[in-house]
């Protein structure tokens, strides 16, 4: 007879908390609107724990409990100086909110008498780790409480994880995860979680894993060949070229990972079980705690005779409290009506229901073709059905790609035979065919106004299934962007739950996680019906809650003259795409690898000795004790190694510092684009189609993504050489557009300083007018110094630098600098009003605004804390400039395309970075476009100075500036 399975340990249980884990996620589910008591106390953080606390305890009632807390600096620094690198710094403010929060975790662990564990040099991971294999020694269930995945090694005989899950309004269920379901999260078995996290890496800790390996690669090495030295041994027999190459090249890469993920279980810690057994909590001292934190409603659970956390009272409380979020209880709920269109008879019955109504939300879901790198990408993605809202809480699905259950087959959405072979019982016919016909002549009819979420998304998703979507009038995510840009985040979940208090149905809901996730063709029909009819539905609530305010606001000529027009012009761009000159590329990573090593040995030399580059811990010791360089700046951990000293130093005359910034720029350029970009090709036309992201920057800007095609340095050799690997197309030349000078020319439009405005209107260089005017000689007396210096001095001017940071550019004095700047404003005394009256304004009416009445909140403008408050004053002078420069290339981008169809002789706009924008142009054109660019660029808006663009052209994009 075959023993049960065992799903949960049995006593006697050590339950070892990740602590950190649980307060970061605490602190940053209320970030934006944060639980506070009455005298202005950030408690979201002890709300959060002391929530899990009470359930803990009377869902498993412990019989051994400690919680563990990182350290500080941990071997890991030294071995990658990287090594979570990418997490975002807090502000001063909210870090003094987070420190607070610290010390009423431990006031709460006080009152339950739980320990605190830590050690130096070590992460909590490898604490939880020895202590986990002490535990199961001395007999002990051991149970790792954290959501992190890289505990998945430590499962086995005796250790369990248990994700805590939630509550509130997003609530999550707790998760038990042990020997028999240890693979379902991660694909592989638990023993194998180091080799897997060393292939694919870690985002959230900045493991590099090996570019190009992804999790179901990942899961294919290991089943096929076991552990990473193994998967190392046999690199000659992987099939597939691209991990193959991908591990040829980066094997110190996947074994500095695997050092990285794995967790020690070695520490010098000893497991105290008279310390770490649980008692019940001193209920005075607890109650007291609450009562200091205004939780009046888990105090009012404690009375003088009562025991803390009563162990069969089942708990009312949520990880959000209900009277924190606002709800508007005489808005009495909508209710829903979420149907499958099934039959052609039901879709002609829905198409005259859109005709009668005129406005609709509609959402697509989509698979991603296999072979696609990136998890979501419009260009290779195939339509599985699409949801329609008509009314609020009246939206309908409509199937077109499900696969019956157990098919093996995916379909084509546009091959009738393949879609008859694999479809669900509920799909309807091909969209490309006779009885969908009404529909789609719906979808391009201009009459018809349709609203989406992110969507340029779904139009180019409908595209590839051969759809013109026309008439979009509104895109929530645009509407939240335009009135808010600051907003914690413009997606539809977040929108939902901020505005209307609604928890969406999430993608994992649906498809599940990990091993055992599927595509979503492979999703029910019903099921993926109330998932994308809700996406319908709430598009269209958010419409009609955004709309309005839009005007209040006085947003709409921002909204519909400039954001939604774009949609269309950067969906065409990324439909077009750009060609790369994959051979060059694949020499390019041969020469940067050279360069490495030149530069690697350069460094040791400098240095005396050869040491590992990317440990900042060795960094400091060898710059500041052994070489002793000046501490330009402190960190928690140490003298700072970053960008700004090295560049410090280097400026100082110091070689070795400059020769590391050199190594680092070399570094990311490898990771960044050598190895990412050849990946990315579309193996259907050979080209790039990068994503435009129109709602990230504050200030307007555009930003890039898959691959980001705006970080691309061009003031080194090896950035320019990165340039030449983007090439025109056959029979073609690329065409560059850059504004000149366009954040100055801003700067004179808005300041209306006569002698600045007089200095554009006079032509030619515009740096030795300024110099002419500063030092107070003829222009063709100003030497190149001067000009040198008042080039300086008028980009300082654009990003608020100061004396400090003008003196190490231009290598004057602090003193020289400031009588400089002195010199500048009292010779443009209109920019120094412009720029005061900017931060008047922030504080006075909370947002400043571009020409075209673009608005950026300013908070920061009124912060208690110094740094914080200079940060926003920069901001408030910064933002007009850089979001007028945003908004003119846009509408430039707007009339160009108007233009192109027509005039372009089958030229195409490929590129926007910043104020530039890339064309490929046939070569017999050339001319007749430059005009038509530089006409439409240089009159996008009247200013009172001229706007200048100069242009280039050539075979590659670096041949073109």
């Amino acid at each position: 007879m075959t023993a049960p399975v065992q799903t949960e340990p049995t006593s006697p249980r050590l339950f070892l908390v990740d602590g950190y884990a649980l307060i970061y996620r605490a602190f940053y589910a209320l970030i934006n609107r944060p639980l506070k008591t009455s005298h202005g106390v950030n408690t979201s953080i002890a709300w959060g724990i002391a929530n899990f606390l009470n359930r803990l305890v009377q869902r498993h009632q412990p019989e051994y409990l400690c919680w563990i807390h990182d350290s500080g600096a941990t071997f890991r620094d030294e071995m990658y100086a990287d090594y979570k690198a990418t997490r975002e710094k807090l502000t001063v403010d909210l870090q003094a909110d987070f420190d607070l929060g610290l010390e009423h975790v431990h006031a709460l662990l006080a009152a339950y008498d739980t320990p605190i564990l830590s050690l130096d040099g070590f992460e909590a991971d490898d604490v939880i780790g020895s202590l986990a294999r002490q535990g199961v020694e001395a007999g002990l269930n051991v149970i790792v409480v954290s959501g992190d995945k890289d505990f998945h090694q430590l499962v086995g005989p005796g250790v369990w994880l248990l994700n805590p899950g939630r509550g509130g309004p997003a609530s999550v269920d707790e998760h038990w995860v042990g020997v028999e379901n240890g693979s379902e999260r991660l694909g592989v078995a638990p023993d194998r979680t180091t080799d897997f996290l060393a292939l694919v890496g870690d985002t959230s800790d900045n493991v590099p894993g090996v570019p190009g390996i992804g999790e179901k690669g990942a899961q294919e090495l290991i089943r096929e060949f076991g552990d990473l030295d193994a998967i190392l041994a046999n690199v000659a027999k992987i099939s597939k070229k691209r991990p193959r190459e991908a591990l040829k090249q980066h094997e110190d890469k996947a074994r500095l990972s695997k050092a990285l993920v794995t967790i020690r279980t070695d520490c010098p810690v000893t497991l105290d079980l008279d310390r770490v057994r649980f008692h019940q909590p001193h209920r005075a001292e607890l109650r007291q705690v609450y009562i200091d934190l205004e939780f009046s409603s888990l105090a009012r659970q404690i009375s003088d005779d009562s025991t803390a956390v009563p162990r069969n009272h089942p708990s009312t409380f949520d990880d959000s409290p209900q009277e924190f979020i606002a709800i508007d209880e005489a808005k009495p709920a909508i209710p829903v009506t979420y149907r499958t269109v099934s039959t052609v008879e039901q879709l002609d019955a829905l198409v005259q229901r859109i005709r009668e109504v005129r406005t609709i939300a509609f959402d697509t879901e989509t698979v991603v073709d296999a072979e696609c790198p990136i998890a979501i990408n419009a260009m290779r993605s195939r339509v599985v059905g699409i949801s329609v809202a008509t009314a609020p809480g009246e939206a309908y699905y409509l199937p077109f790609l499900h696969v019956r259950a157990g098919a093996n087959v995916q379909g084509d959405l546009l091959d009738p035979e393949a879609h008859q072979i694999t479809q669900a019982p509920e799909n309807l016919p091909p969209l490309n065919g006779d009885a969908c016909r009404a529909f789609v002549e719906m979808l391009e009819d201009a009459s018809i106004r349709k609203v989406a979420q992110n969507a340029k998304y779904d139009i180019l998703v409908l595209r590839r299934a051969g759809i013109t979507v026309r008439g979009l009038c509104f895109d929530p995510m645009l509407a939240s962007y335009v009135l808010d840009p600051g907003r914690r985040s413009h997606g539809m979940d977040a929108l939902a739950l901020d505005i209307f208090q609604h928890r969406m149905i999430s993608y994992d809901e649906v498809t599940g996680k990990g091993r055992n996730q599927i595509t979503f063709d492979r999703v029910t029909v019903d099921v993926a019906m109330t998932y994308s009819a809700e996406d319908a539905d709430f598009t269209l609530r958010l419409f009609e809650h955004f709309d309005p305010l839009i005007e209040l606001a006085g947003a709409r000529p921002l909204l519909e003259g400039i954001e939604l027009p774009l949609v269309d012009v950067l969906a065409e761009m990324e439909w077009t795409g750009m060609a790369i000159d994959l051979e060059w590329f694949a020499s390019l990573k041969e020469r940067f690898m050279a360069e490495r090593q030149r530069v690697e040995l350069l460094i040791y030399e400098a240095a005396g000795e050869t040491f590992n580059i990317n440990s900042n811990p060795k960094l400091r010791q060898i710059l500041f004790e052994k070489m002793a360089m000046p501490v330009k700046k402190k960190t928690a951990t140490g003298p700072s190694t970053d960008a700004s000293v090295l560049q410090e130093l280097a400026d100082e005359g110091h070689e070795l510092p400059a020769l590391l910034m050199e190594y680092r720029e070399i570094f990311k350029l490898e990771g960044t684009y050598l190895d990412a970009l050849p990946l990315l090709v579309d193996p259907r036309d050979g080209r790039i189609h990068t994503t435009f992201n129109q709602t990230v920057a504050g200030t307007g800007r555009l930003s890039s993504s898959d691959p980001n095609l705006q970080n691309i340095p061009i003031r080194r050799e090896l950035g320019r050489a990165i340039r030449r690997g983007f090439v025109a197309g056959p029979g073609t030349k690329l065409l560059a557009a850059d504004y000149s000078q366009i954040e100055l020319r801003l700067l004179a439009h808005l300041s209306q300083d006569p002698a600045f405005v007089s200095a554009f209107q006079a032509g030619g260089d515009i740096h030795k007018q300024t110099a002419s005017i500063i030092f107070g000689v003829p222009v063709e007396d100003v030497t190149s110094e001067m000009r040198a210096r008042a080039k300086t001095i008028n980009f300082a001017t654009i990003y608020g630098q100061g004396a400090r940071a003008l003196s190490l550019q231009l290598k004057i004095t602090f003193a020289e600098a400031k009588e400089f700047i002195a010199t500048y404003f009292e010779r443009f005394a209109g920019i120094r009003a412009f720029l005061d009256s900017q931060v008047v304004l922030a504080r006075e009416q909370g947002f400043v605004q571009t020409i075209f009445g673009r608005k950026r909140f300013i908070p920061e403008v009124a912060d208690r804390n110094f740094n914080v408050r200079a940060f926003g004053e920069r901001m408030a002078q910064n933002s007009p400039l850089q979001g007028s420069a945003a908004d003119l290339i846009k509408i430039a981008m707007l009339k160009i395309a108007d233009r192109l169809p027509n005039d372009g002789q089958g030229a195409r706009m490929l590129l926007q970075v910043h104020d530039e924008l890339v064309f490929e142009v046939p070569e017999h054109a050339l001319d007749a476009v430059r005009a038509l660019v530089v006409h439409e660029m240089e009159h996008a808006a009247s200013l009172s100075v001229p706007l200048v663009v100069a242009t280039g052209f050539g075979d590659n994009w670096l041949d073109a500036k």
